[in-house]
């Protein structure tokens, strides 16, 4: 055998090694896609299974909310939906720039009287001129300084002199 065909033998070696290792690269290829579908299958088939079961749940809730089997997870469930309540009305204060109700939380504008979601009177109105006379308490004042005493001190608190009458 001449060095042409030790040369050839050679290449023909080296080529069926590179065929191997095209064909073995190939094969994990299609096995690592194979793998990835079926995981990605997997989960979409999980994740419709937890939407089924979330919304089997919600209807268990609101159509059996008086079940005594699931009193202690409904009252969690009512107890977490009132939290959330408040932090939606909170977050809703924070992003308008209101002001929240005192009442309830929820976000009202600065010259709201009354409160849109619950209804709480925001803002005291404003007496009237009789019901500020009436509740006025007389002043008298001290003869010898002229400082305001009250009505029933019997010296003036300024210069120490005798109340009259």
């Amino acid at each position: 055998m001449g060095f042409k065909e030790t040369l050839m033998n050679l290449a023909d070696k080296v080529g069926d090694t590179v065929d191997k290792g095209i064909n073995k690269g190939k094969e994990s290829y299609n096995k690592m896609a194979e793998k990835a579908r079926v995981n990605k299958e997997i989960k979409t088939l999980n994740t419709e299974i937890d939407e089924i079961l979330l919304s089997v749940g919600r209807k268990l809730f609101t159509e059996n909310s008086e079940n005594e089997e699931f009193k202690v997870e409904f009252g969690e469930v009512t107890l977490k939906e009132s939290e959330l309540e408040k932090l939606k009305k909170q977050l809703e204060v924070l992003e308008s720039g209101a002001d929240p109700c005192p009442s309830c939380g929820a976000a009202v504008q600065k010259d709201a009287v009354t409160c849109g979601s619950c209804g709480e009177k925001l803002v005291e109105e404003p007496q009237s001129a009789e019901a500020e006379v009436v509740e006025a308490v007389p002043v008298k004042t001290c003869a010898n300084c002229g400082a305001e005493i009250d009505e029933s001190a019997k010296f003036c608190n300024q210069c120490g002199t005798k109340v009259t009458d």
